[in-house]
């Protein structure tokens, strides 16, 4: 259950306070200071992976160390669920693809699933007892699970083409159940996002003044708006244990940006202010209302910020750059994010209020030549960790001095390869206290594969995008695997091709306009064309695309695909070539039952003084 992070004590206890307080007693009554004390050794982390691809879903870990994740392949997006030992496929309803959403404490993995029909169902998944369809509303055709609690209950959204979305809650007991609306009608619009394990549902809800409310609901309640006054929209994005909301608002208290806040049945909506930005947004919250979030200051900068009752809203910093992001928090105040270097890269990081801004990398027991941790997405009150990184998902477990299997490096090849030519790949392994590597599987994503070693070649007969996939096996019988993209180009065609990275500004992503991250872009036009764009929770695959005018490398293209492996959007793109290139993309889609324009991505950034779609990595060139 992504909400709720266990009970941890606060940013500051009493524990902390309790060394200070005993060597105050000593001095006192004559008996000296105090011997120093040792500084407790940084904690170190074992690495293991979890899974190669991209990202459909935002990775969830529960108390247990258990993960649930979605992985972007080549018909879909699959949901998995590693239990702490191994990693599971968790199926289908029938059709070819699945997106975890949500995990509990029980093991329980809800999120929405594709039936043979096309059509998408919410489900319940669990080990040994498989999945199960959760149904629609009366008078829809699809559904989707977006968070479920404790005791199993799940809280998502159900519509059809003629029927508007609106929140539901599931039971066992009792089936899905309509929560209603502010409004009613064709028109009319609830989604349900949060639940916590007091029944509590917290979502969005239109209002007849054309405002995307804040809602809460409980079952003797039923729906309160909680958008704070005089109207505007809200985003719930975290829940306490009990009626504790976090999230972001926009309204005309506040000039209509967005400010951070927190509510409660008691005192309302209580403004968290922006510490000296323009924006601030809660994204995470644990139980004793530490909330972790960003401050936008304007020109597409962001930096992590952690808010308290008692500290107000604090400024994380950064690793020396200059953005950072926070996305998660424990029990115990501590934070996980990204945040650039001096060098621009962005890095993992791990935040608390003792040590401060952390870069995970430096946190590695015998990692992999070349592994590095972009971006720390999940974090549970034991520590463990879940990150992106140039080697896939990976699971950071706080080292307890044993062994495990090997944690495997990035595959090193070169992004862009001609047809026919020969493609050379290489692989590092990190030390596992000595277990023997038994072999190593490589599949070329082309229908070819074979076993080698850690270094292999392999030529293309076809411009594509590709996935490379390297499987390590160990003495003992247990598996990684880890993957990369390569795009084969024919040269004689004259194509646009490139890959590389742009930073996607606050606004960018149309259901999420609090984050800011790196999406990634693989592109191909002529024989072959194809565009992947990916950014964690938010996997673009075309299923046409098509030139309206060339320049040289410099290029408008439009067509049409799916985000995480579902759906009918439509794209623009246009690319620049060069030093100070660009890559801006813009996704929509058309709301099926208004047929209104709806943009889910755009590169640029949709609010006013965003400018993103800059190139930050990579390259574009005509062929």
């Amino acid at each position: 259950m992504r909400l709720l992070h266990g009970t941890g004590g606060p940013e500051r206890s009493s524990l902390w306070l309790l060394p200070c307080l005993l060597a105050g007693l000593a001095t006192a009554n004559g008996a000296g200071p105090a011997e120093p004390q040792a500084a407790a050794a940084p904690t170190r982390y074992r690495v293991i992976n979890l899974g190669t691809g991209d990202l459909s879903e935002l990775p969830v870990i529960n108390s247990k160390g258990q993960v649930s994740f979605s992985m972007q392949s080549g018909a879909g997006s699959r949901g998995y669920f590693y239990d702490g030992t191994v990693t599971t496929d968790i199926g289908t309803l029938g059709g070819p693809g699945t997106n975890a959403v949500d995990l509990n404490d029980a093991g329980q993995v809800t999120g929405r699933s594709m039936l043979s029909s096309g059509l998408e169902h919410g489900f319940v998944w669990r080990s040994g007892s498989g999945m199960v369809d959760l149904g629609v509303l009366p008078g829809a055709s699809a559904s989707a699970g977006a968070a479920i609690n404790n005791r199993g209950v799940v809280a998502g959204t159900s519509s059809g083409s003629l029927t508007p979305p609106h929140a539901f809650r599931w039971s066992a007991t009792s089936g899905i159940e309509d929560l209603g609306a502010f409004t009613a009608g064709i028109a009319s619009f609830s989604s349900a996002t949060l639940i916590n394990d007091a029944d509590l549902i917290a979502g969005n809800s239109d209002t007849a003044a054309m405002n995307r409310a804040g809602f809460v609901w409980t079952r003797a309640s039923g729906l309160i708006d909680i958008s704070g006054p005089g109207g505007g929209d809200a985003y719930p994005y975290a829940l306490g244990p009990k009626d504790q909301v976090a999230g972001a608002f926009s309204g005309p208290a506040n000039g209509y940006l967005y400010h951070a806040f927190v509510w409660t049945r008691a005192s309302g909506m209580l403004d968290l202010g922006t510490a000296g930005g323009t924006e601030s947004f809660v994204l995470a919250m644990n139980p004793q209302m530490q909330a972790a979030g960003v401050i936008d200051f304007g020109t597409d900068r962001q930096h992590a910020m952690s808010w308290t009752r008692t500290g107000g809203m604090r400024d994380l910093g950064t690793l020396g750059g200059l953005q950072s992001r926070a996305i998660d928090i424990n029990g115990k105040g501590q934070i996980v994010g990204s945040a650039d270097n001096a060098g621009g890269d962005s890095r993992a990081f791990l935040w608390s209020a003792s040590q401060g801004m952390i870069d995970l990398n430096t946190r590695l027991r015998d990692a992999p030549a070349g592994l590095a941790l972009d971006d720390a997405l999940a974090i549970n009150d034991e520590g463990a960790i879940v990150a992106t990184s140039n080697a896939g998902l990976v699971l950071l477990e706080p080292d307890d001095g044993g062994t495990g299997t090997y944690a495997l490096g990035p595959i090193e090849a070169a992004d862009m390869v001609k047809v026919g030519a020969p493609l050379a790949v290489s692989l590092s392994l990190g030390d596992a206290g000595g277990h023997a590597v038994r072999g190593v599987t490589w599949s070329w994503g082309d229908g070819s594969a074979g076993a080698g070693s850690a270094t292999a070649s392999h030529s293309y007969a076809a411009p594509g995008i590709y996935s490379v996939r390297a499987t390590v096996v160990d003495a003992a019988g247990r598996s990684a695997a880890v993957g990369r993209k390569v795009i084969v180009y024919d040269p004689s065609g004259g194509v646009v091709v490139g890959s590389g990275s742009v930073v996607s500004p606050p606004g960018a992503i149309g259901k999420a306009p609090g984050r800011s991250a790196r999406a990634s872009f693989s592109f191909l036009s002529g024989a072959g064309a194809r565009l992947h764009v990916d950014l964690p929770g938010l996997s673009f695959r075309s299923a046409s695309l098509k030139p309206v005018a060339l320049k040289g490398a410099d290029g408008q293209f439009e067509g049409s695909g799916t985000i995480n492996g579902a759906g009918d959007y439509k794209f623009s793109l246009s690319t620049t070539a060069g030093k100070g290139g660009r890559f801006d993309l813009k996704v929509w889609h058309a709301d099926p039952v208004t047929h209104k324009e709806v943009v889910d991505y755009d590169s640029r950034g949709a609010r006013a003084g965003a400018a993103g779609g800059a190139l930050v990595a990579g390259r574009i060139l005509r062929e």
